[in-house]
């Protein structure tokens, strides 16, 4: 049994073989495609734009509740942005035992590396995604300097919390046949109780304490307050960094106690 800090040092020691397997998973994204990593770019652009259209454009008036909080539009992306990127991550990595069944059994890799290396590729294809909402709202003025530490933060979180979670999952995934389908329904679930696609000013006040006792707000927030504007509340980035921690724990231990046996099942 190897310790957390072995974990750690273990993917830094196959950096490479992280790298390599990020960028295979990327470009197996779109192969065969005919515009291939171009899709990176085009698929966001398109999901974000129809949002703005729909949300801005046709029902903008009707969902703005004057919280003060930038355009309707932007106000949905910035929560969009970290949200879908967890999502990626977690839904890649409950499936990854399973698809990568023949490597885990035949070849000595530590199961760090391939959690990590295909959490980078879906970062990397996430980040193509944050790159075009930041650049929107830099071209509508939301955007400032005094902003990108808040979300400098919240990508920290996001990357460290997700890793953490894979970490879990992915042990999770090989063991548990219904694991992908819990995913998913978890992922809808989280999405509607955390305010993304609705301004947190137009829920009733009796359940806004909700949104203070879930982790997943103060995530949204340094994303929005990093994008939009807006201020932060330190109760829910303290409550978000502290889950993040857990998650890194929990996956940790996890991984030291059971990833010899993933060999064994998968």
């Amino acid at each position: 049994m190897i310790s957390s800090w072995g974990v750690v040092a273990s993917v830094w020691r196959w950096r490479r073989l992280v790298r390599e397997l990020a960028r295979r998973d990327f470009q197996a994204r779109y192969a065969g495609s005919l515009l291939g990593a171009a899709w990176a770019v085009v698929q966001p652009a398109v999901h974000f734009g129809l949002y703005w259209v729909v949300f801005d454009r046709l029902l903008g008036t009707r969902l703005a509740s004057g919280d003060g909080v930038g355009p309707f539009a932007l106000y949905l992306l910035s929560g969009l942005v970290p949200f879908l990127a967890l999502q990626e991550m977690l839904q890649r990595a409950v499936s990854l035992a399973q698809e990568q069944a023949a490597l885990i059994r035949h070849v000595n890799v530590p199961v760090e590396v391939l959690v990590s290396g295909a959490l980078l590729g879906v970062a990397a294809r996430q980040a193509v995604a944050l790159v075009l909402v930041a650049a929107a709202c830099g071209l509508v003025g939301t955007l400032g300097v005094a902003q990108l530490p808040a979300l400098a933060l919240g990508l920290g979180m996001l990357l460290v919390a997700g890793w953490g979670v894979a970490l879990t999952l992915f042990v999770v995934g090989a063991f548990v046949p219904d694991s992908q389908q819990v995913v998913a329904v978890g992922s809808l679930v989280a999405l509607f109780a955390t305010p993304i696609v609705y301004r947190e000013a137009a829920v009733p006040a009796h359940f806004r304490g909700w949104f203070d006792v879930n982790p997943l707000t103060g995530l949204v927030d340094l994303f929005r307050v990093g994008l939009v504007g807006g201020t932060l509340s330190p109760t829910r980035t303290t409550l978000a960094a502290v889950v993040t921690v857990l998650c890194v724990g929990a996956g940790l231990w996890l991984l030291q106690r059971r990833a010899a046996s993933v060999r064994d099942v998968v």
